[in-house]
């Protein structure tokens, strides 16, 4: 079972990743969830639950034609001001399996997106995640948290 551990400080010097302890030298770390709206792209309350899709996987430096899968597993991401840790330890990566933590609260129920690339052959970052607060007597909210700021 994987445990992916990605942390970076701001800068190319300070990123780092590793599997069960070994460092992986990669070229893209992607993360893509989709999950929390209904058939028209609104946004719903559930998140998980109502079914969704992910795609995640590193490319190595090594061979950049190979997209090693990080899930089943753990994934936890370490940026300077955020933290959001996914996994999905099903051994056959069953979809409504996946638990997603922001800043040490669960979202599980409530996250519509989670985009993250890493990618070092580009020299580009980007992180977000966006999560649906909903709200009984008054507007439901939608917050995308932009993870490297």
């Amino acid at each position: 079972m994987n445990s992916f551990i990605f942390k970076t400080g701001g800068d190319w010097d300070s990123t780092t990743l590793y599997n069960n302890g070994q460092e992986v030298p990669a070229m893209e770390l992607l993360v893509n969830l989709d999950t929390g709206r209904d058939e028209y792209g609104n946004p719903m309350k559930g998140g998980i639950a109502i079914g969704g899709t992910i795609t995640a996987y590193v490319v190595p430096q090594d061979d950049t034609s190979q997209q090693i899968g990080i899930f089943p597993g753990r994934l936890q991401l370490d940026f300077p001001r955020h933290s959001l840790v996914i996994e999905n330890t099903h051994p056959t990566f069953a979809f409504e399996f996946t638990q997603v933590l922001l800043d040490g609260n669960d979202v599980t129920h409530n996250v519509m997106s989670v985009d993250i690339d890493v990618n070092a052959g580009t020299n580009e970052v980007t992180a977000a995640a966006t999560i649906f607060k909903p709200h009984w007597f008054t507007s439901n909210e939608v917050a995308t948290f932009d993870l490297l700021g």
